[in-house]
């Protein structure tokens, strides 16, 4: 090989290699934002479950004062003298 043949090979390297060095960047670019949008999606998914957790309480609070009223109801229908209004 003569040296016109080396410095072909040897640019033809240094460009595969400069390449492969803005691939690289652009890929942690995009993590970086892939990264940030996971985190924003993150916080969103702990707002629904802090709002799905309330939702539950209120159910919650709502089935006792239905059963309660359920059993005053059923006291009135069978017991209509010992039930206190």
């Amino acid at each position: 090989m003569n040296k016109y043949e080396l410095k072909y090979m040897y640019e033809q390297e240094a460009t595969k290699v400069e390449n492969l060095i803005d691939i690289n960047g652009k890929n942690a670019h995009h993590i970086q934002d892939l990264y940030a949008e996971i985190k924003k999606k993150d916080e969103n998914i702990d707002k629904l479950i802090a709002r799905l957790n309330d939702k539950r309480g209120e159910a919650f609070k709502l089935k006792t004062i239905i059963k309660s009223q359920q059993e005053k109801n059923l006291a009135e229908y069978h017991f209509p003298n010992e039930v206190d209004n």
